[in-house]
């Protein structure tokens, strides 16, 4: 079946509009994705796979003034299909912390190994206890080691508001595991 030359035209217009939303509303759907799938390497992918989709289908679109919707939408299916795959596999995240933990505890007893893992829990319980800002910002700062201006860039906030986050968080994480572990860090 060929397209007449108007049908081409709001095809063309269509699919540049498309190009245009994913390049201009690119970090707003890398913000929106990240609160789905918590990992900003998944979200690189993600961000991949949707542009393609979007490329794909732009022409499944009928109404022109609600491409910006429609792509938002492809991006949320995508997450949730990418976590239902990831509900389906192992959580080899479990594995991984504890392998990786293995080799501290050599020439550990029983109880000294018990009391590791309790204050490894501990940690775990007061990171999630903070709020996604704070949380966020840890995460950034000490598992992918950025320093605060880059922190600043990824999230799209001031360098002085990830340095207060930062030190709430990290003030609050002392106090809950003080309170957890009775001041015995």
């Amino acid at each position: 079946m060929t397209l007449s030359h108007a049908d081409q035209l709001v095809e063309g217009s269509l699919r540049e509009r498309s190009l245009e939303l994913l390049q201009r509303e690119e970090a707003a759907l890398r913000r929106v994705m990240l609160r789905y799938v918590h990992d900003y390497a998944a979200v690189d992918d993600l961000f991949q796979e949707v542009s393609i989709k979007v490329l794909k289908r732009f022409n499944t679109v009928r109404d022109p003034r609600t491409v910006r919707g429609w792509i938002f939408q492809v991006a949320r299916n995508t997450c949730l299909d990418y976590l239902r795959a990831q509900q389906s596999r192992p959580n080899n995240t479990t594995i991984e912390w504890h392998e990786s933990g293995a080799s501290g505890d050599m020439g550990r007893n029983p109880v000294e190994r018990f009391l590791s893992q309790e204050r490894i829990q501990a940690v775990h319980r007061a990171l999630e206890a903070l709020p996604e800002s704070q949380r966020e910002v840890l995460r950034l700062r000490l598992h992918e080691g950025l320093d605060h201006e880059a922190i600043s860039v990824r999230l799209g906030i001031s360098r002085q508001a990830v340095e207060v986050r930062l030190c709430r968080g990290r003030a609050a994480i002392k106090d809950r595991l003080s309170d957890i572990l009775g001041g015995d860090l």
